[in-house]
């Protein structure tokens, strides 16, 4: 089988990770096969920042459970030099940067692929997600709920959450997205509030198309009704509270965001999903892996319904600039 697109029934889909969160990867990686056991073929590409060779081997031995998937590792242990210019990271890892360069280290015969964190549960085959027109777009994605100027985002100039992303690599390449992204760093001295998402978001302005938010659903939408979410987040020009109950009912790719309910693989955690992910953790080589000690997500959970949407807000202010705040 071959990993690009000569055939378009080949679905590429991209994870990037370090070692520290390879058993991520891995379960996030058996959710998308899991569900696309009966498709003609699917190519996973790893971007990988020093995983290390029997991490690697862990993640394809997965492979032996289905015979229409194969892995491409593509190593990327140099990021840093790729990058030109040190990058703030804060609290995350820099492999969250090595989306920048897909267009550039994926073959070039391959014109579309989904990327997705590794913090990710894929819940359905996304065939149709891969056949959504994006010709004349560079990238898709579900709107961000942060990186936003103050909420007030137009309907033409939206941003997305970086987490899910479908590839217009075509494009990208055609107008030389990465080095416009490599651009950007420099011009920035590598200080950029919100990472790569904020290079991403504007590099792609106005070239961005909104997907449904079921194919990203995160944390707090379980969890705070509609108009709680609306107004936590400042959120203008967002989804109906239509789109957003789907989303909430029939998620496609649920991205266990870090929120005050912790997250599957800490102790405690009250996400929905906690046990979808278990189960997928235990059919992997990281099955036995301990959960991460955490303090109990119960009592936030229950205060936080408790606030009224804009103190929510503040706090959420205060987190994100605590979070993100550039040294």
């Amino acid at each position: 089988m071959s990993g690009t697109q000569k055939s378009e029934r080949i679905l590429n889909f991209v994870l990037s990770s370090d070692e520290n969160y390879a058993d991520k990867l891995a379960v996030t990686m058996y959710s998308i096969l899991e569900v696309h056991s009966k498709a003609d073929g699917v190519c996973i590409h790893v971007l990988s920042n020093n995983i290390s060779e029997n991490s690697i081997e862990k993640i394809k031995s997965i492979l032996n459970k289905f015979s229409n998937a194969q892995i491409i590792v593509h190593n990327l242990d140099n990021l840093d030099k790729r990058l030109g210019k040190d990058v703030n990271v804060d609290h995350l890892s820099l492999a969250t940067y090595a989306r920048l360069l897909i267009p550039d280290i994926l073959p070039g015969d391959v014109d579309n692929a989904l990327y997705l964190d590794v913090d990710i549960l894929v819940r359905e085959n996304l065939s149709d997600l891969f056949s959504v027109d994006i010709e004349n777009y560079y990238v898709a994605g579900a709107k961000s709920i942060i990186d936003l100027p103050d909420g007030s985002e137009d309907r033409e100039h939206f941003r997305i959450n970086a987490g899910v992303i479908l590839w217009n690599l075509k494009r990208c390449r055609e107008d030389k997205f990465v080095q416009k992204c490599l651009d950007y760093i420099k011009n920035a001295n590598g200080k950029i509030k919100f990472h790569d998402q904020t290079i991403i978001n504007e590099i792609c302005k106005g070239k961005i198309k909104a997907l449904h938010p079921r194919y990203n659903v995160m944390s707090g939408m379980f969890f705070l009704t509609y108009s709680k979410f609306i107004k936590a987040y400042g959120l203008k020009n967002y989804y109906s509270k239509k789109e957003f109950d789907d989303a909430v009912s029939s998620p496609a790719i649920i991205h266990l965001t870090s929120w005050v309910v912790g997250r599957p693989w800490e102790e405690g955690c009250l996400h929905p999903y906690r046990n979808e992910y278990q189960r997928i953790l235990q059919l992997t080589p990281w099955g036995d892996k301990p959960l991460l000690r955490k303090s109990s997500s119960k009592y936030k959970l229950t205060v936080y319904k408790l606030l009224p949407g804009t103190l929510i807000r503040t706090i959420t202010k205060i987190k994100r600039f605590a979070k993100s705040k550039i040294k």
